[in-house]
Order: C-alpha cells, then sequence, then structure tokens
C-alpha cells in the first residue's frame, strides 16, 4: 500500500475536480457544493488553470453562520451596517472565501505524503496538481479508504 501512487486511485470517486474561478459568486459555490455532496472542497484556479486557493464545507458554514448573524442583528434592531452586510452577500466572489494557503501532491507522490497532508490539514480532499501547478484532478479521502480496505481483504483479514 505504501508503494501506491497518487495516480493510481484519485479517480475512484472523484473523475473530475470541482473548480472555479476566483471572481465566481459565492452562491455559485455553494451551489457545487450542494449538487455534487461527495465532494469535499472547491479547488479555485487563475485563467491559468494553476491552483491559487480552496474552499471546503468549513469555509461555507462559517460563511452562513456570518450570514445568519447579521440577519439576525438586521430584524432585532434597525442598523445600517447590519443591511449592509446583508446586501453585499451577492457581491462576496470565490477570492473572498477561499484559503490561500494551499496544499497538494502530484500524480507521482506515495499515498502516505497525501495521507500526512489530509490529515495535518484537516482536510477531506487533497489537489492533485501537475508540475506547473495546474489542477489536475483531487484525491478523496474515501478513496484512501478504499485503498486500505482493499489491501486489508486481500491479505485476508475480512
Amino acid at each position: 500500500m505504501k508503494e501506491t501512487k497518487v495516480g493510481e486511485i484519485r479517480k475512484l470517486i472523484t473523475v473530475k475536480p470541482a473548480i472555479v474561478l476566483e471572481d465566481e459568486q459565492v452562491e455559485n459555490v455553494i451551489k457545487i457544493f450542494i449538487d455534487n455532496p461527495v465532494i469535499r472542497a472547491v479547488y479555485v484556479i487563475d485563467e491559468k488553470e494553476r491552483l491559487v486557493g480552496i474552499i471546503t464545507m468549513q469555509d461555507i458554514l462559517k460563511k452562513i453562520s456570518i450570514d445568519f448573524s447579521s440577519m439576525a442583528s438586521i430584524y432585532s434592531e434597525s442598523n445600517s451596517f447590519g443591511y449592509k452586510i446583508a446586501s453585499s452577500r451577492n457581491k462576496n466572489t470565490a477570492r473572498d472565501l477561499m484559503d490561500p494557503e494551499i496544499y497538494y501532491v502530484l500524480d507521482i507522490d506515495p499515498i502516505e505524503k497525501a495521507f500526512n497532508l489530509l490529515f495535518s490539514n484537516k482536510a477531506g480532499e487533497i489537489p492533485v496538481v501537475d508540475k506547473n501547478e495546474r489542477l489536475i484532478g483531487d484525491l478523496n479521502i474515501i478513496e484512501l479508504l478504499i485503498l486500505w480496505h482493499q489491501n486489508y481483504i486481500r491479505e485476508g483479514a475480512v
């Protein structure tokens, strides 16, 4: 199992990663998560398809939490600050929501590296890039579980 490379298993669950450009509206990013419940992240790319950020479900939940708090203040008291926050919701973009601290693996990297990055970043999936940092796929934590399970069965433990 340790000899397995990222490229050997990264398409077991997600064949194509969820991507958006930096100026994509947050509403559309949320719709991607809703329409594809198996994904754990949406990747933000630039015009050259290079990875520039990651948006996780936790990032979305933080945004929703802030919106709910803002909406509560609008209804509980009349203030222009709350109104401005609520009326600007649709102006937020992927760039505003993404984490620019990117981490990734290459197809040729060992699974162990991907596993360590997933856990150190508390992530559900990790982007896979080529040598020019262009996004070419992702590795879902379920794909690692499938690999482990296949090896477990092969060794006769099940």
